[in-house]
């Protein structure tokens, strides 16, 4: 998509903050950046959230893990594995914290990056759970991913940006390319589901 914006609009000047969500919160209410996307934050008094997508989650062993052999992972199949925890700061990890609950997790590492999080479960040294927009990063010929058997765990994924403040031109321009990213994203998914 990125690669499409500086195409079609080769002299907007672009930055991208690669932060955690309460990081682009922060960004946002500063004024620093037009938008972010995160989930929604609890205090949203002064933005204007618009949902995007909906972001599911999965679980992720080596492919030889005895949890490999299942098509779905029920939340009480993690109890008493080794888990690699992302930072409990990020909003992934208190996404999962919360919709677990009471399912105690026996977790073995915690980590800053999704990276780190697919090298350690590569390796061999614990399971994790991670979002469905995450999953790039976990498509290793030495991984298995499975959906995560909760309907209550999925996050949206929201632009966030002020309510006191109106979008520039660039960043018309970015929501517009985004948006239509979405839209085939859509349309793509539910043609697949009908082809099944």
């Amino acid at each position: 998509m990125l690669a499409a914006f500086r195409r079609q609009y080769p002299g907007i000047a672009l930055a991208l903050h690669d932060v955690l969500a309460d990081g682009c919160i922060d960004l946002v209410r500063r004024g620093r950046v037009d938008f972010a996307l995160a989930p929604a934050p609890a205090d949203d008094g002064d933005l204007r959230i618009e949902p995007l997508v909906a972001d599911s989650f999965h679980v992720v062993c080596s492919a030889d893990h005895p949890l490999a052999r299942r098509r779905a992972i029920p939340p009480a199949a993690l109890a008493g594995l080794p888990f690699i925890h992302l930072s409990r700061t990020s909003s992934v990890r208190q996404h999962l914290d919360a919709a677990l609950h009471p399912v105690r997790l026996n977790g073995v590492m915690e980590v800053e990056h999704l990276a780190t999080v697919a090298g350690l479960v590569a390796a061999g040294l614990g399971v994790t759970a991670v979002p469905s927009l995450a999953l790039f990063q976990f498509r290793l010929p030495n991984l298995a991913i499975r959906p995560l058997q909760l309907s209550s765990l999925v996050r949206d994924i929201c632009v966030v940006r002020l309510k006191d403040r109106g979008d520039s031109a660039a960043a018309a321009a970015m929501l517009e390319c985004l948006y239509a990213c979405f839209r085939r994203r859509r349309h793509s998914a539910a043609v697949a589901k009908t082809v099944r």
